[in-house]
């Protein structure tokens, strides 16, 4: 049996075995399937209800299925003006491939096309000649640890910042990361140059000091009250608390650009310095002036704090993302969604382990060491070997392994 035929008989069962049932107003949604190897091969598809997305779904069993952001009159129409655009949901989505964690050194490789040359890690560009490399990249608990913590910062400036408490979902994205969905009414008739401004937002592009409230007049040093700001300011604000919270004058000789031993000073005058900024002042040293220490630092936990979105995502009103609750047809897990209370603790190379857990025997497995349904697997060098299902659908739709 092939490796196609294999995995759609999985994903035949799991879809006989579940139903599928996290898209609102599923009418007015326009879906796209993908098939094994690619993840959009048709779209322009409709369902009436979600009875009839399920009987899809038992049916086909596809390696993929995605459906609109946006909601449309006609959904099924062609070209995209046609559709009669209603209203678009809002999507952030997270990818662990694009935060650079240090675990990606030993489960990331690269490989240069042109002359050969490879290695562990995230290289984008050959060291030997130059030329553009390949890289394979895994994932781990680790660097989805890691997405998972900007997911919650973006939820908090989602319901503290603009109110959107009210239609707020996350799923994991069924492989690299989560898709923060934002469903309230309030936005459903945003532009995309208004989806483009509050993603500037967000990720803090060109972000400036002095609309914030931040100045420093003749040497001295000006913020808002701390008990009092707002959005980015309130953002920087506390973000220079936590700074000064570690105690580590190393770290925060970088951040504001000052000798050790000018940071051990500051560190030593923290209570005073909170005290200021409570206050609106930003407190200088002797001989220094506030500036000098307070813009760098500034500027620094601005660039700590920024969101890395995927920026097409969430300006694009017509793209379509992985239904909730389906499987991602590369990895066999599922696009599971997560209560905002769950999500701190949610473990989604565990919790979104569906396939069962009978032996497989495949044979040329390649792959790191890598982390499913609370065990390590590997590394593995072309080896012949048992696993259990979702393991074997792990590798087997990466084509890194094939089914003896």
């Amino acid at each position: 049996m092939g490796a196609q035929i294999f995995l759609h008989n999985l994903l035949q069962r799991f879809y006989a075995n579940t139903r599928i049932g996290g898209v609102p107003e599923i009418s007015g949604r326009e879906f796209g399937i993908g098939e094994f190897g690619k993840k959009i091969s048709s779209r322009h598809l409709s369902f009436c209800s979600a009875d009839a997305l399920n009987a899809f779904l038992r049916e086909k069993a596809p390696f993929y299925i995605s459906c609109s952001a946006a909601r449309y009159s006609l959904p099924v129409a062609r070209p995209m003006d046609a559709k009669g655009l209603i209203g678009a949901d809002l999507i952030y989505e997270f990818d662990a491939d694009e935060i650079m964690t240090s675990c990606k050194t030993s489960h990331d490789s690269w490989k240069c096309s042109s002359c050969g040359a490879g290695g562990k890690g995230r290289l984008l560009e050959c060291p030997q000649c130059g030329r553009g490399a390949q890289v394979e990249e895994w994932v781990c608990p680790e660097c989805l640890g890691e997405t998972k913590r900007l997911t919650l910062r973006l939820i908090k400036v989602m319901e503290r910042d603009f109110g959107f408490s009210q239609g707020l979902s996350v799923n994991f994205s069924g492989s690299k990361g989560f898709h923060v969905h934002v469903r309230s009414d309030a936005v459903q008739g945003f532009s995309k140059a208004g989806r483009l401004e509050l993603l500037d937002y967000i990720t803090g592009t060109n972000l400036s000091l002095a609309p914030l409230g931040f100045s420093f007049p003749r040497g001295s040093g000006l913020c808002p009250k701390r008990g009092a700001a707002k959005g980015w300011a309130r953002v920087l604000l506390e973000g220079v608390e936590e700074a000064f919270s570690q105690n580590d004058a190393g770290a925060l000789a970088v951040m504001a650009n000052v000798p050790y031993r000018n940071a051990e000073k500051l560190l030593k005058e923290k209570r005073a310095i909170m005290n200021g900024m409570e206050r609106g002042i930003l407190l200088g040293m002797n001989g220094i002036r506030a500036e000098k220490i307070w813009k760098p630092l500034l500027l620094s936990v601005a660039d700590l704090q920024k969101l890395p979105v995927d920026r097409q995502t969430s300006t694009d009103i017509y793209k379509i993302i992985r239904v909730p609750d389906t499987i991602h047809g590369s990895t066999g897990l599922q696009a599971k969604t997560v209560s905002l209370q769950e999500l701190s603790s949610f473990d989604p190379l565990k919790e979104c382990v569906v396939m069962g857990g009978e032996e497989v025997l495949v044979k040329n497995a390649l792959a790191p060491r890598f982390y499913l349904n609370g065990k390590w697997f590997g590394p593995y060098n072309n080896d012949s070997l048992s696993l259990p299902e979702y393991a074997a659908f792990y590798l087997l739709a990466r084509h890194k392994a094939e089914v003896a």
